[in-house]
């Protein structure tokens, strides 16, 4: 007896002392092979399960559908709670919040400072700043234990989620573009947009640095860096956005509005769906959702500088083929990607687009356009005359909402909005002098104006209700209560922020935030 209790001393010793070095150093010691079985009278240990957060990237998933299966609160009775940076308070803010699955909210503005935040109160847990490798212009993405983001400069940084610590960081393209291009991360690897080569005309000094746009495709591990390919689309790319069903492919959509499908693991190009309008420009972005990828672009203009305004196209190709199966043509410009979920008062599946012309650019830089810079600040009056009289200084721009069927095309309800009426968007015009100067001073990674999209992308939660960021400052949630097709005063609410957004909404259990391009968050329910 009592050999057999040293016996089994000696064996509760050293299953200890196994479960020990598991945890210290992370290795297997369950003697299984690796199959999760345990061999008798060896220690096991339990796997490591991947973290899965409710929005961890733009749109809350790899199909960008920016759907969540949750009922959002009523924005209308206010936020639970607000932040605002209490340093570096004008620096841009263009990505939308990410929420982890603890329900704590990451924000990141484009001068390269990343933030986490308490989900219940907006407490700040950590901050991370990129420093002299450049600010961070587009979305970052979480994976599992990791937050990634892409510097100006070509640096992918991968930083602890729980610490605010580097985990490490190399340097991929010698440059990205000032758009708001997003991460999508899969199978180990992080897709993304980058400018190669750098434009001769921009080095000789033909070309702005805020000019330059993307042109290539690239896929990189997730643990290093490495580069796995690169592809070459046929046109430029502006706000890149891939999205995937995570079956080995993904889509994207370049800037005219030209589809394209590629494989994850050698970018090679499985379809492409067809350029629109060469001449054209947009912002906009491809979804997928049910065998169908949706495109948004524009005809006959867009938002590039010297392009007339356009008309937004809505295109809709098979998935697996890339054939087109149908169209809308749009009466406003299209110039983000579309939601889909199931919205209320219709059955099925529904497409939500917001639509309207892009803003315009601040008094100052419009000066630059038209006079000699030495003549500019003598313009202050007419300036100062904008802030307080700005409907003086601009023409009306129509906008709408507008609801498809998602299998049809079929219009299912649309919104005319009162049209805006400002030279740019709110905030930009108002914080342009203060945040020029710091730009060309204190801080060269931020920029003088956040210039964003019409309005942000639209995102429909559980119960139907379409949540639609605008310029003015306002987010939008519609829902048509009773299906008649027709959107009345009492079936909007609405929600003043501040300034203007390019970051569409984040959403959680019983938690949605908003961020404008100021930086100020606001967190409802939680």
């Amino acid at each position: 007896k009592f050999h057999q209790q040293k016996t089994l001393r000696l064996a509760m010793s050293r299953a200890f002392f196994l479960l020990c070095l598991a945890t210290v150093y992370g290795q297997d010691v369950s003697g299984d092979g690796g199959d999760g079985s345990c061999d008798a009278g060896k220690a096991c240990v339990a796997a490591k399960v991947e973290r899965k957060h409710h929005w961890p990237m733009q749109k809350g998933n790899m199909e960008r559908t920016g759907y969540s299966p949750y009922v959002m609160p009523n924005i209308s009775a206010g936020p639970s709670w607000s932040w605002v940076p209490k340093e570096f308070d004008l620096e841009i803010h263009r990505a939308t919040p990410l929420i982890d699955d603890q329900k704590n909210i990451y924000v990141q503005s484009i001068a390269g400072r990343v933030r986490k935040l308490r989900g219940t109160d907006g407490v700040e847990l950590w901050s991370f700043y990129s420093g002299d490798r450049g600010g961070i212009p587009g979305v970052a993405a979480i994976d599992d234990d990791k937050i990634f983001f892409m510097t100006r400069k070509g640096y992918f940084i991968a930083v602890d989620l729980e610490t605010g610590t580097e985990v490490f960081s190399t340097k991929i393209a010698e440059l990205i573009d000032s758009t708001t291009d997003c991460l999508l991360v899969l199978q180990g690897l992080v897709i993304y947009a980058i400018v190669e080569p750098v434009p001769a005309v921009y080095l000789t000094g033909h070309l702005h640095l805020h000019e330059i746009d993307s042109n290539l495709v690239v896929a990189f591990s997730t643990k290093d860096g490495s580069l796995k390919w690169r592809f070459q689309p046929k046109m430029p790319l502006y706000n890149f956005q891939a999205s995937s069903i995570n079956d080995g492919s993904f889509v994207f959509q370049d800037q005219t509005g030209g589809v394209y499908r590629l494989g994850v693991d050698d970018g090679k190009l499985l379809w492409y769906g067809g350029q629109m309008d060469r001449g054209s420009a947009t912002t906009a972005a491809a979804v997928i959702s049910e065998g169908k990828v949706y495109a948004v672009s524009n005809l006959g203009g867009g938002m590039k500088p010297g392009m007339k305004e356009g008309k937004g196209l809505l295109h809709v190709y098979d998935y697996e083929s890339g054939l087109l199966l149908w169209y809308q043509l749009l009466w406003y410009e299209g110039n983000q990607a579309v939601a889909v979920g199931e919205i209320a008062g219709h059955p099925g599946k529904s497409l939500v687009l917001g639509m309207g012309k892009n803003p315009g650019v601040p008094w100052f830089m419009l000066m630059t356009f038209y006079i000699p810079g030495w003549l500019i600040p003598w313009t202050a009056p007419l300036y100062y005359l904008s802030l307080h009289f700005p409907t003086w200084f601009a023409s009306k721009q129509g906008r709408a909402i507008v609801a498809f069927n998602a299998e049809t095309g079929a219009l299912r309800w649309v919104w005319e909005m009162e049209p805006y009426q400002q030279m740019a968007a709110s905030g930009d015009n108002e914080k342009f002098v203060p945040r020029f100067r710091e730009f060309v001073s204190t801080n060269p990674n931020n920029e003088p104006m956040c210039l964003p999209d019409a309005n942000a992308q639209p995102v429909i939660d559980g119960s139907g209700t379409a949540f639609v960021p605008f310029q003015d400052g306002k987010v939008y949630a519609v829902r048509d209560e009773n299906g008649d097709g027709s959107i009345t005063p009492n079936e909007v609410q609405v929600h003043l922020v501040g300034d203007a957004f390019q970051a569409s909404s984040a959403m959680a259990p019983g938690m949605l935030a908003v961020l404008d391009c100021a930086g100020k968050l606001d967190v409802f329910g939680g």
